[in-house]
């Protein structure tokens, strides 16, 4: 058999790119694509070692474990053992989803699609654009099955020499901004800064009230949201803002808090948006 060494390393560049920036958004990481396509590269010359007799052993099962955690290292850059863990297995997770698809699309085409030691480029991108369509069907899934315990978190901040701490968890659909500052919202029971329940409607109404308490801290933060357009949330800017994760605590600057009028969960009372991960 022939293989050209060029196209072979595009088809593996291909790959790479794919698996790294769906294992991304999976994360919710913000890398840079110039990091990607870099790191992709260098794994598209890394596939050429099989070929090399005294660097195989950097190919075997041992090796490629080794190798990729180099790469998932190096593209992520986790702040913990456990983050490095979690971006990890999700590099796996999308590298099996890919495989599998492959072969799943191997088998139902009877042989029609050549799955050789080396394969296409034309199957490979079908491989991808079908794994995509599943990924996306499946992506909300898979983040309430498999990353459902890793996004809580436990928040902690202070406004006017009061402190407040609670349960919250990480909505990546929260993508509130506050308009003038563009600071990452997060969203808070009203509950947990003191106000009463009989307080109805604190988005619109009571604002001179809010302003006694916490002054010029109090911002707007509009909003949309199914069955309310043009919505508004007072918001209020805390003087410090922590994150922690197992034993690991974060100090978050430049966060807006919107206060809810109604309870978020049993479990968290926060919501917070992937920028604050």
């Amino acid at each position: 058999m022939i293989i050209y060494a060029d196209v072979y390393i595009l088809e593996n560049l291909v790959i790479n790119y794919f698996i790294l920036l769906v294992t991304s958004y999976l994360l919710k990481e913000n890398v840079n694509s110039f990091k990607i396509i870099v790191m992709s590269i260098l794994g598209a010359f890394y596939s050429l070692f099989q070929f090399y007799k005294p660097l195989q052993l950097l190919y075997s099962p041992i090796g490629k474990i080794i190798v990729s955690a180099f790469f998932v290292y190096f593209t992520f850059l986790p702040k913990n053992f456990f983050g490095f863990i979690r971006q990890f297995l999700s590099f796996y997770l999308v590298t099996i989803m890919f495989g599998g698809m492959g072969f799943f699309l191997y088998y139902i085409s009877e042989n029609s699609i050549e799955y050789s030691f080396q394969l296409k480029l034309r199957n490979v991108l079908l491989a991808i654009g079908v794994s995509l369509i599943v990924f996306k069907l499946s992506y909300e899934l898979i983040i309430k099955m498999v990353y459902k315990d890793s996004l809580i978190r436990y928040i902690r901040f202070r406004i006017n020499q009061l402190e407040y701490s609670c349960v919250g968890y990480i909505d990546t659909g929260n993508n509130l901004k506050e308009p003038f500052s563009g600071k990452p919202v997060v969203i808070v029971e009203r509950n947990l800064l003191g106000m009463e329940e009989e307080e109805k409607d604190i988005s619109s109404k009571d604002l001179e009230k809010l302003q006694k308490v916490f002054g010029s801290k109090i911002v707007l933060i509009p909003y949309n949201s199914i069955g309310q357009e043009h919505g508004v949330l007072v918001g209020v800017i805390p003087d410090e803002f922590y994150v922690s994760e197992n034993k690991n605590t974060w100090v978050k600057k430049d966060v807006a808090i919107a206060l809810y009028d109604k309870k978020i969960s049993n479990r968290y009372s926060a919501l917070l948006g992937p920028d604050l991960i």
